[in-house]
Formats: structure tokens, C-alpha cells, sequence
């Protein structure tokens, strides 16, 4: 009676793994994943303008390379899940106006851009090219280099001497865009991508007013536009 239990365990079991087993093979079968990886430039510039100690001082976000890596999940034919990771140097440049000839304070800085969006494929191609439009929310991190602290510490930042609290800022955003795939393969594609990163502007720790914990201020506001434009490869993963 034992033995006939067991085996009839074991033969439950066995049945049990054999359908998760095919299951699995199905959803493997079945997965489609683009992987993709692009490069090219960005091109924030964000000129602000503000006085301190009774001087006029303009900034702005320097050019910078940019590169983009990630995957996308296929819902049916024309829509697409997006997440991707963005990074490259957008430097801050400050320039006291007053001062002649106008050379600006470079503090190098970093643009981390994490994004989740939606890809609407057109639902035609011609010459083996389709256009796309896109849309979706992201979290941007601006961080200043060790370089740009010592440079707030020793230099300081426009009217101040010193910049004890410059560090990096946190910012929710949006991004928009369009761009072009080109077959070239059943597996590769050639992707052309234009898009428009929307936050509001980078103040690196820096209060607007002057504080108790630090007088070196830096009062800007509105939109910046992180406009990157890229070029690169997708791969094709799983069922095409």
C-alpha cells in the first residue's frame, strides 16, 4: 500500500513538473524583447540669468555626449513598453556678466536619466523604414563631479566663496519624441531617436535665498530641455 502511494506521488509530481516544464518552454517560446543600445548628443542648454552681491550672472547647461541602453516589451503590432537608462556630461557654465572679457566658471556635471515610456509604431513602413512617436514619465539625477565640488570649495560659486553644499538634485520629468526604425535584418534594427527630457531646472543643492546653512544661492526656475538626440541598434530576442 506504501509503495503504491509513493509511486503515485511521484507520478502526480513528475506530471505536474512535465506541464510547468512546457509551460515555461511556451512562454520562452513565445517571449519577444528588443534590447537596444544608441549614442549621440544632447543638447541642454537652459540659459538662466540672476543677481547676487549686485552682480548679473548667466548660466547654462553645457553640450554633452549622450548614450541610451534598454529594453522594450512588444504589445501586439504598433505599441511597445519602453525602459531605458541615459547618462552623459551636461556641464554647468556660470559667467559673471559684469566682468570683461565673459568667461564662465565650468563645473562639470553628470545627467543620470532612468525612464519608463510608451512607443506607438506607425502602422505602415516604406523602404524598410517605420516612424514612431513616444511618450512617458522618468527620474533624472543631475550630480556635479568631485571636480565642480573642489571648484565650489576653492573657487566658489558666483558671488560666494565658498559652496560647502553643492551637490547633486533629484527631478521627475516627462519625455517626448519621435524617430525612425530601419530593418536590417530580421534580428537588427537601425534606430534613429529624437527626444525631448523635460524637468524642471538643476539648482545642485543650492537654495534659491540665502540660509543659515549656506549664503551661496542659486535662484533658478522654469523648464529645461534636455533635447538628445541618438542614434544605434536594436536586437530582436525571442519569437519574431
Amino acid at each position: 500500500m506504501l509503495k503504491q502511494t509513493v509511486r503515485a506521488v511521484l507520478a502526480l509530481a513528475l506530471g505536474f513538473l512535465s506541464t510547468g516544464a512546457v509551460q515555461a518552454r511556451d512562454l520562452v517560446k513565445d517571449l519577444q524583447l528588443d534590447v537596444f543600445a544608441l549614442g549621440g548628443g544632447s543638447t541642454l542648454v537652459d540659459p538662466q540669468y540672476w543677481n547676487d552681491a549686485g552682480r548679473l550672472y548667466h548660466s547654462r547647461m553645457d553640450l554633452g555626449y549622450k548614450y541610451t541602453v534598454g529594453v522594450a516589451v512588444p504589445y501586439g503590432k504598433l505599441l511597445s513598453l519602453e525602459m531605458a537608462f541615459t547618462s552623459g556630461p551636461n556641464n554647468l557654465v556660470v559667467t559673471n556678466t559684469n566682468h570683461f572679457p565673459h568667461v564662465g566658471v565650468v563645473y562639470p556635471a553628470n545627467d543620470y536619466i532612468g525612464s519608463l515610456s510608451a512607443v506607438f509604431h506607425a502602422p505602415f513602413s516604406h523602404f524598410g523604414m517605420r516612424p514612431y512617436a513616444e511618450g512617458g514619465v522618468e527620474y533624472d539625477r543631475f550630480t556635479p563631479t568631485q571636480a565642480a565640488i573642489t571648484t565650489a570649495t576653492n573657487v566658489g560659486f558666483a558671488a560666494v566663496s565658498t559652496a560647502p553644499y553643492f551637490t547633486h538634485n533629484d527631478k521627475l520629468g516627462i519625455n517626448v519624441g519621435v524617430g525612425l526604425d530601419r530593418k536590417l535584418s530580421r534580428r537588427l534594427t537601425f534606430r534613429i531617436d529624437l527626444r525631448d527630457h523635460v524637468t524642471s531646472p538643476p539648482a545642485f543643492g543650492l537654495p534659491p535665498h540665502p540660509t543659515s546653512d549656506s549664503a551661496a544661492t542659486f535662484p533658478v526656475s522654469g523648464r529645461a530641455h534636455d533635447i538628445v538626440y541618438t542614434a544605434g541598434i536594436l536586437f530582436h530576442l525571442g519569437k519574431l
